[in-house]
């Protein structure tokens, strides 16, 4: 009976003990995927400080094109409005009033 009754708490430590990791394991993968998150994110942003210095490089220095660091811009210009291109995709857009 005695016997019986070390194994069952021992049992229950290994129990106990396996949710334990369960749950450590799942607290530690919710926290690698939040920070493979925010590395991305952190990537997508200076991707995009990269294109809005590189327009700014552009209309300092009026040019209608400018390729650095493999990064392609265009400017275009009217008489009412400067638009700064990426890709066919507006960065900067500003009009006169």
């Amino acid at each position: 009976m005695e016997k019986l009754r070390k194994q069952r708490i021992e049992a229950s430590i290994l129990l106990e003990a396996l949710l334990a990791l369960a749950v450590f394991s799942l607290i530690a993968g919710l926290i690698l995927e939040e920070i493979r998150l925010s590395r991305k994110e952190q990537v997508r942003l200076l991707e995009q400080e990269e294109l809005l210095r590189a327009g700014q490089m552009a209309l300092q220095s009026n040019q209608d094109r400018l390729e650095i660091n493999g990064v392609v811009i265009q400017v275009k210009r009217s008489s009412q409005a400067i638009g700064v291109y990426h890709q066919g995709e507006e960065l900067i857009h500003v009009e006169k009033k």
